[in-house]
């Protein structure tokens, strides 16, 4: 009981401190790249559902496209606001990618930390999604933030695993960064929730 508890609080707090994706662009739908700097060779771009058959945008007029060759990415430079100790980022993506059998073409997303003079603090990555079944597949996953780190870099890679086309596309991402709460707020929050649990209790017997 008293873990869910714990859950429910830092749940709510989390929710309090969340905002708007900082991704410009994030799902294409500017019909351009916008925010994004290319990378690879394969030259990725956006796609309204006309390159591959069956294939369309997971949502809005268009998406993100591998284009042709072996690796292509897409790169967008996220500051952070500052620098702190107590901080959680969120990814969430939509991939899907054309039926070439296992693997089809297929991609992930990494985050690059930057510190305050450009220097690489480390890189972290989501899962590979491999999602060729004539479904949009979402990743959402939690990276912890390094304390020194003034922004990141967010980029979709694309990676060709037959053929000459590279048919793996990406939609609607999403960066999130949260502030985690400190200990004191946390435990002030686990309170609150206790009592109105424990009112709940009463008014229930």
């Amino acid at each position: 009981m008293r873990t869910k508890i714990a859950l429910a609080a830092a749940s709510l707090i989390l929710a309090g401190t969340a905002h708007a994706s900082l991704l410009i662009n994030g799902g294409a739908e500017t019909g351009t790249l916008e925010g994004w700097t290319v990378g690879g060779v394969s030259k990725p771009r956006v796609d309204d559902g006309s390159f591959d058959k069956g294939i369309d945008p997971h949502s809005g007029d268009y998406m993100f496209l591998g284009g042709r060759g072996k690796f292509g990415s897409l790169t967008q430079n996220v500051l952070l606001g500052g620098l702190d100790a107590n901080r959680r980022a969120q990814v969430s993506f939509w991939q899907q990618g054309l039926d070439q059998g296992t693997p089809s073409d297929n991609g992930y997303v990494s985050l690059t930390w930057l510190g305050i003079d450009g220097s690489v603090l480390g890189t972290v990555a989501s899962s590979t999604l491999d999602s060729h079944d004539g479904a949009w597949q979402q990743y959402q996953g939690w990276f912890d933030v390094p304390a020194s780190a003034f922004s990141v870099d967010y980029t979709m890679n694309f990676v060709r695993n037959f053929g000459y086309d590279l048919d793996n596309f990406f939609d609607d991402n999403v960066l999130d960064i949260f502030k985690v709460p400190e200990p004191g707020t946390l435990a002030l929050s686990l309170l609150g929730v206790a009592a109105i649990a424990s009112v709940r209790r009463r008014r229930s017997r």
